[in-house]
């Protein structure tokens, strides 16, 4: 029986040792009038979309409001800003306050619109954001790093080059001078 639960439990442990999170707002304070909504946009990178998910928590003043919480793709919430079309809308929900949690499907540019339709006042809205994904974050591409050091050498070469045109025009004109 022990043994089933630890073949459980270790790769849960080993999944959230290899997590990370990125941090979109930190106590980020806004005021929502009445019929109106505010944007968080944010990129979500093919290296940092696996498994994502938005936590969040929200303090909403007064607090017997309620706000939305809609996540739409950057296209589609362009679409719906300009009323041009249909739109495909990702996660609902409704808060009044406390924590949240919302599915991400992958990567891609999104907008996370907090909307005060439903409440009679304006809204003072405290908010933090996070996104977390399993695995480390990192891009794996060795791309950046060889551009790093083609850099790096073409910035050796030039210097070696400048170095070596003074040293020559001072040895040209020392043994001109003699």
């Amino acid at each position: 029986m022990t043994m089933k639960i630890l073949m459980l439990v270790i790769p849960l442990v080993a999944h959230l040792l290899n997590a990370g999170s990125i941090t979109l707002l930190r106590q980020e304070a806004t005021e929502i009038p009445v019929a109106s909504y505010r944007t968080v946009r944010f990129v979500l990178p093919e290296h940092q979309s696996d498994s994502a998910s938005l936590h969040g928590n929200v303090s909403i003043n007064p607090d017997t409001a309620c706000v939305e919480l809609i996540l739409l793709h950057i296209d589609d919430y362009l679409r719906w800003r300009y009323n041009a079309g249909a739109v495909d809308t990702l996660e609902y929900i409704s808060v009044s306050a406390g924590p949240f949690e919302m599915g991400i499907p992958g990567f891609g540019s999104y907008a996370l619109v907090i909307s005060n339709r439903g409440n009679y006042r304006p809204s003072s809205i405290i908010l933090d954001l996070e996104v977390f994904f399993t695995g480390s974050g990192e891009t794996g591409d060795p791309l950046p790093a060889v551009l790093k050091l083609v850099l790096f050498l073409m910035m050796v070469g030039t210097v070696a080059v400048a170095v070596g045109s003074v040293l020559s025009k001072h040895l040209y004109r020392r043994k001109q001078i003699t």
